[in-house]
């Protein structure tokens, strides 16, 4: 069927691993090559700020499928997950809702979620998890398995200690993750029925780290043409060695005590690579598309769930507040979508309420996240965020960070987007400041409210209950509805 029969559009989204947006041609990139996903750009709506509040893969990921924040779902770190009876509190998935919808739903790739191959709400998952879990025996390691290969970890690639996980993997391009999933994902369209509309969810492993492009790939970027990273701070300094230590851990295997210019022009130039390997895969799946006449029923949405560092601040990957971990791409074409440039603030959990419009739900009206297809609000949003790390507060371009261990920032996004000078201590500042704090505040006593409200015990009666009535919570040996939810109350 087509759109225009269902009056509902099929959903195609793109969401790659910590790819952050200034790292794209269609966000500034002249080094970038990246046509396909700058083309998508051109003909739909580019969100110039979409902010990931919870730069962390699981957080981050979490949020986006339940339209709640990091503190109201209790995900604030990767080594944790949505409670299994969710759906018993009210708390429900935005692939589970389309499927309920009539919707043909299927995730391609990493996913990040716990159990690895759970469905939380999609009807068919192929999975291709994170490149550093390669104990995993998902569908691409089975893929692999059948050519007589295995995951690797990056340790085991050519460069990967002296080039700070600059390295280069050993497969050859028809055998790369992204471009398998790429595969997989046409294969989902070349298969179906067509009776239904579908949403479709493909989840590139790239370009996180290890930045492991094949070497072919890698020629094509030339370390000393990459930008230079910017420059460390006093604050900074001061976050660097909990990356340090974190990164010593098993997953990455590395130390990144010293780190030297000549490193990060190389990490930059892979993950530049990892990044045009997207590109190619999306193009991939979008010539499918065209080929199989559905992209005049689709709506196309490209985003990631975090940034990555790659060399800022002599950081890498994510977990801190500033731009290059948290400011991500947001792209949506497809038909009845403007072509436009919006300078509106947004987060990437704003694809929740998105995508339940898409298919004609509405999102529960205490839901802090606003469609991507409204128009911008006539007040700049404030946006908050949180993580095992600290919380964050961005209001009108001008940030607020609390970190673990009493580190504060305050910066001014509109005249020092590089966060560069620390506004926190300065006197002209200090109106902001409380201003920020304040708000902040209200927002964190507002979502861990919400966060335990599966406790809440609603009296029945707050009066002598009259005879022959249920006494309810007045009467003895009251049961207690565990967990309780608004949705469960009303059956």
């Amino acid at each position: 069927m087509t759109m225009r029969e269902t009056g509902r559009p099929n959903i195609l989204f793109f969401m790659p691993d910590q790819l952050r947006a200034d790292f794209l041609g269609c966000y500034g990139a002249r080094f970038a090559r990246t046509p396909n996903i700058d083309a998508l750009a051109a003909r739909g709506m580019l969100f110039d700020r979409c902010l990931s509040p919870n730069p962390i893969c699981v957080p981050a990921r979490a949020s986006l499928l339940t339209g709640t924040t990091s503190l109201e779902n209790g995900v604030l770190v990767n080594g944790a997950w949505l409670r299994p009876d969710r759906r018993e509190c009210g708390l429900h998935s935005w692939p589970e809702l389309l499927s309920q919808a009539g919707y043909d739903t299927c995730s391609v790739g990493k996913m990040h979620f716990y159990p690895w191959d759970a469905s939380e709400g999609f009807q068919e998952r192929i999975v291709a998890e994170d490149k550093r879990q390669i104990g995993i025996r998902d569908d691409y390691a089975d893929f692999l398995e059948s050519r007589g290969k295995c995951k690797r970890h990056g340790r085991e690639f050519e460069g990967y200690r002296e080039n700070a996980g600059a390295c280069f993997s050993p497969l050859p391009e028809d055998e790369q993750v992204d471009l398998w999933c790429a595969d997989q994902a046409v294969s989902f369209l070349e298969r179906r029925q067509g009776t239904r509309p579908f949403a479709l969810m493909v989840g590139f492993p790239s370009p996180h780290c290890p930045y492991d492009p094949p070497p072919e790939i890698a020629a094509l970027f030339d370390p000393d043409e990459m930008p230079p990273p910017l420059a460390d701070t006093v604050e900074s300094e001061v976050l660097r060695p909990w990356l340090i230590s974190n990164m010593k851990n098993p997953w990455a295997d590395l130390d990144y005590s010293v780190f030297t210019d000549e490193q990060k022009a190389k990490v930059r130039a892979h993950y530049s690579a990892l990044i045009h390997i997207v590109d190619l895969a999306v193009g991939r799946v979008l010539s499918a598309l065209d080929r199989l006449g559905l992209s005049d029923d689709t709506i196309i949405v490209f985003a990631s769930d975090h940034g990555d560092f790659v060399g800022d601040y002599s950081l890498v990957c994510k977990n801190f507040f500033m731009d290059p971990s948290i400011r991500v791409p947001m792209i949506v074409a497809g038909p009845g979508v403007s072509r436009q440039m919006r300078a509106d603030t947004v987060t990437l959990s704003d694809l929740y309420p998105t995508f339940l419009q898409l298919a004609g739900l509405e999102a529960r009206k205490d839901c802090g996240f606003a469609s991507l297809l409204l128009d911008a609000p006539d007040e700049p949003r404030v946006i908050c965020g949180a993580t095992h790390r600290g919380f964050m507060i961005e209001k009108d371009r001008t940030k607020l960070a609390r970190y673990v261990g009493g580190t504060i920032t305050l910066h001014d996004m509109e005249a020092d987007p590089g966060e560069q000078v620390n506004l926190a201590d300065d006197p002209k500042w200090q109106q902001v400041r409380q201003d920020l704090d304040r708000a902040l505040a209200d927002w964190q006593v507002a979502e861990i409210i919400k966060g335990h409200r599966e406790k809440t015990i609603v009296y029945a009666a707050e009066t002598k209950p009259q005879p022959g009535s249920d006494p309810g919570i007045l009467g003895r040996n009251w049961q207690r509805p565990y967990p309780w939810s608004a949705e469960t109350a009303r059956r």
